[in-house]
């Protein structure tokens, strides 16, 4: 049986997809106690919601993956204060597929307000974060594997 090259590429993004949306490790890695994501459908983007993370895995550089033509959602779960004036910073780097359009979440006077942070295979952006205690959020539109922090 032959299997097209198109049809093999799209199974292995497909594959690669769920396994970082179920949090796959390397075949080298610890096994972990973290607990299980739920799915929920918002709107048209999937949203994925957990447990507020352990600080231990809320710094550094996160992986995630985003669908072809929707806005897909993603959170690092963990609570990051904030203070009157401060400016949260997002990065993000593609390292699978094409570029993507990103906006990420802020806030002005305790209210959510997102803000558009471009397209490309990488980027940077600084919002407003003000006095809130919140989770980092991106929307993402594009097929690609990419980290962000």
């Amino acid at each position: 049986m032959k299997i097209s090259n198109k049809i093999t590429t799209g199974m292995v993004s497909v594959v690669s997809l769920a396994a970082l949306a179920a949090g796959a490790a390397p075949a080298g890695a610890a096994p972990s106690a973290a607990p299980q994501a739920v799915a929920a459908k918002a709107g048209s983007a999937k949203v994925v919601m957990a447990p507020m993370a352990a600080s231990g895995s809320c710094t550094g550089w996160k992986k995630a993956g985003s669908l072809p033509l929707k806005w897909s959602k993603v959170s690092d779960n963990c609570g990051h204060f904030g203070k009157p004036g401060l400016k949260m910073g997002y990065t993000w780097k593609v390292y699978k597929g094409s570029a993507i359009c990103v906006k990420v979440r802020g806030f002005v006077n305790g209210k959510d307000k997102w803000y558009d942070a471009g397209c490309g295979k990488s980027g940077a952006i600084k919002v407003p974060w003000g006095n809130v205690l919140a989770a980092k959020e991106m929307k993402v539109k594009n097929a690609a594997l990419f980290d962000w922090k």
